[in-house]
């Protein structure tokens, strides 16, 4: 990490250090969180906050802490910013809306070089709770990238169907380079040859909603990340609750009408 996040970190455990114990920190600390990660417990449900709207059998099980996400994109800034060093353009950095929008905003504010900001939208899911394959070009760059640096910012790599097109449509316009952040990738179900270069946390093959994820529009507010249970969007389709809006067609999926 850069100095400035380290320092801040110590300074926060009521640590003052010289700039050799700097390094020496930042060395220690990345094996440590390395090895935290690997041993992780994973959290329960009483570990995050329900909003009211919300029933706690809606989300299956819990799988990181808004804790877990701010630690984790703040390496990802880090890492990324010592990836590419100084640039003689800004970074273009695009996120591809809506899913990424929660940790594009994050990861923007980790990043410690010049950059501006673009968005592109794609559509695989639908309503649905697995990518349908077809992709399809919503919404569109505003500015000529052509010789510059691209980073696109994708909240969840999947099949791929969609990351592989919007590739191919960057690669097009002749930019310098392409890379990818992801902060979810389900990598028993990617495209085999198909990778990014930044991956938050990789998971297995379950729905997640949570930090700009969703079920048909909801619980993109939530600030940690959970499977949402298999109930709701069986209930979901059965009643018509998987649309557009948001909305259930005979009230919200927390009402107790809806549970099993």
């Amino acid at each position: 990490w850069p100095h400035r996040h380290w320092t801040s970190y110590c300074r926060h455990r009521s640590v003052l250090l010289s700039e050799s114990h700097v390094h020496a920190c930042s060395f220690s600390l990345r094996r440590a969180l390395i090895a935290a990660r690997k041993n992780r417990k994973m959290p329960a449900k009483t570990d995050v906050k329900f909003p009211g709207y919300m029933s706690l059998d809606e989300i299956e099980e819990v799988l990181f802490t808004e804790a877990d996400l701010k630690a984790r994109v703040l390496e990802m800034g880090a890492e990324i910013s010592k990836t590419y060093g100084p640039l003689d353009k800004p970074l273009v950095v695009i996120c591809t809306l809506k899913g990424a929008t929660t940790f594009f905003a994050d990861l923007i504010r980790a990043l410690d070089m010049d950059h501006i900001w673009e968005f592109m939208s794609f559509s695989s899911y639908g309503m649905g709770t697995t990518s349908s394959g077809a992709v399809q070009l919503v919404l569109d760059l505003k500015m000529d990238v052509t010789g510059r640096h691209i980073l696109i910012v994708e909240d969840i790599l999947d099949t791929g169907n969609t990351l592989k097109y919007m590739l191919k449509q960057l690669a097009a316009r002749d930019p310098a380079s392409i890379k990818t952040a992801v902060l979810l990738h389900k990598h028993e179900m990617t495209i085999p040859g198909l990778e990014a270069e930044f991956v938050g946390f990789r998971i297995p093959n379950k729905f997640v909603v949570g930090y700009g994820l969703d079920y048909a529009q909801k619980y993109r507010g939530l600030p940690w990340i959970g499977v949402v249970a298999p109930w709701v969007y069986t209930k979901g389709k059965e009643s018509g609750a998987d649309r557009a809006d948001g909305s259930i067609a005979k009230g919200d999926v927390s009402s107790s009408s809806l549970s099993q």
